[in-house]
C-alpha cells in the first residue's frame, strides 16, 4: 500500500469520525438532494452496482474516483462494514481527499 492511498484511507476515516460521509441508501439520498460533493468507489464492485452509482453521479455532476481501495480497506478506515462507495458531504474533506489522490495518480 502506498503513502498516498495510506493518506487516502486516514483521510476517509477521519472524515467519518466527523460525520462527513455518507454510505449506503443514504448515499443515493443525499446524491439526488445535491448534498455529495465527491464519491469514491471500491475496486471490487460489482458492475451494475457500479453502473447504477456512475450514472447517478454523471446525471447530477458529481465527481466520481473508482476503484482506488478495495472493500476491506475501505472498510477497515471507516469502520463499517460490507460498504462500496462513500460520499463526501463536506467542501474541506473533498479537498483533502482529492489532495490525496492526486499523490496516488
Amino acid at each position: 500500500m502506498t503513502i498516498g492511498i495510506k493518506n487516502l484511507l486516514g483521510s476517509l476515516g477521519l472524515a467519518m469520525s466527523a460525520g462527513k460521509l455518507v454510505a449506503g441508501a443514504t448515499l443515493f439520498d443525499k446524491i439526488k438532494k445535491n448534498k455529495v460533493l465527491l464519491v469514491l468507489t471500491v475496486n471490487d464492485m460489482g458492475p451494475s452496482q457500479l453502473k447504477k452509482i456512475n450514472d447517478k453521479c454523471n446525471f447530477y455532476k458529481i465527481p466520481i474516483y473508482q476503484g482506488l481501495v478495495s472493500t476491506d480497506e475501505l472498510n477497515q478506515a471507516i469502520g463499517k462494514t460490507n460498504t462500496k462507495a462513500v460520499g463526501v458531504i463536506d467542501p474541506n474533506f473533498k479537498k483533502l481527499i482529492e489532495k490525496n489522490i492526486a499523490k496516488e495518480m
